[in-house]
């Protein structure tokens, strides 16, 4: 079973880390075409390892409007 860090902070932040990778590179989603449409992508952005695996998920604003709530109760 795979374990997921949730991390919260009272400003709204969230970190998500899904494995043992070192972050590489980041992708801010706002940037997306279709952020427009899906307000939450302003809000992400995703880390991602050497080999190119999602590592971890950064919430930037308002984590309980972006996360699921039973994620965050795990923070």
């Amino acid at each position: 079973m795979a374990v997921i860090a949730v991390t919260a902070s009272e400003d709204g932040r969230a970190y998500l880390k899904l494995g043992d990778g070192e972050v590489r590179d980041s992708v801010e989603l706002g940037a997306h075409h279709e952020a427009d449409r899906i307000p939450t992508l302003d809000s992400l952005i995703l880390h991602f390892d050497h080999y190119g695996r999602l590592t971890a998920i950064e919430v930037t604003d308002s984590a309980p409007s972006v996360l699921p709530p039973a994620l965050l109760d795990t923070a």
